[in-house]
């Protein structure tokens, strides 16, 4: 893998984006209707169709590499290169007409996040992880700025988001009540516009559980190459392969902290 191949992923990923947008944008607050999946997630036309527009210019870009959709499944997982798409993450904010859905755009090789995006496309701002380099913001007139995770002292002064209650087994809405009682506020509905304001330093701390690849692979190359820390709840580095449970923080410190009382008795 060389300079030159990560300049055309990342050129192919940016068209994705610009490609979905306005799309998206087509049938944002037009009162879709949806369909419940087998998990009870709902899905829409806009959903269905953007994937499709995703996964066609994979098709015709970069035949030889793998593809995982959250609509349409996988193909070639077991490639060494393999794209992980969301076309709309936070689809039930989506046809409630709430801005903070995006669509995710991860690159793993060998099962490893080398290239993130998260595009919000109703908000007009986008962010762009490349392992090793810093993270990248567009919007609110910035063009391709550098973005950082702020500081936390303590998770007792720690800002706490998440996507709902319900994304929880009962035993890990006991360890995340643990962990929401130990800081100082916490938020639900913020979707994946969440770990967007870690790396951006708005905020201080993620913890979400029943997610899929395609929920926080984009995720986990954005934030570290904002400065910030994210893993499983048992603390290891997340892939393809990874059990579905997420925590995400600005400070090293503040992850530490979630990860002791995650495991505590």
């Amino acid at each position: 893998m060389n300079a030159n191949s990560i300049a055309r992923f990342v050129d192919i990923a940016i068209k994705m984006v610009d490609s979905s947008g306005p799309v998206i944008l087509d049938y944002f607050r037009k009162n879709l209707p949806f369909e419940k999946k087998d998990d009870q997630s709902p899905v829409t036309q806009a959903d269905q169709e953007v994937e499709t527009l995703l996964l066609n210019i994979l098709d015709r870009e970069l035949p030889e590499h793998g593809v995982l959709g959250e609509e349409y499944g996988s193909k070639g997982i077991e490639e060494e290169y393999v794209w992980v798409i969301d076309p709309i993450d936070g689809t039930r904010a989506f046809i409630n007409g709430i801005p903070l859905f995006g669509t995710l755009i991860a690159l793993t090789h060998n099962g490893i996040p080398i290239l993130g995006v998260i595009d919000h496309p109703a908000l007009g701002e986008r962010w762009l992880g490349i392992d090793g380099a810093p993270t990248l913001y567009w919007g609110r007139g910035n063009s391709g700025s550098p973005v950082k995770t702020r500081a936390c002292q303590s998770l007792a002064s720690a800002m706490l988001c998440s996507t709902s209650p319900d994304m929880f087994s009962e035993e890990e809405k006991n360890k995340f009540d643990r962990i929401s009682k130990a800081v100082c506020d916490t938020r639900f509905g913020t979707d994946c516009y969440a770990y967007s304001m870690i790396a951006s330093g708005q905020t201080d701390l993620v913890l979400e559980a029943g997610m899929y690849p395609y929920d926080y692979l984009a995720h986990a190359v954005i934030v570290t190459g904002a400065g910030g820390v994210i893993s499983d709840w048992q603390g290891k580095p997340l892939n393809l392969k990874s059990t579905g449970t997420v925590v995400a923080a600005g400070d090293q410190k503040i992850h530490t902290e979630t990860l002791k009382l995650l495991s505590a008795l």
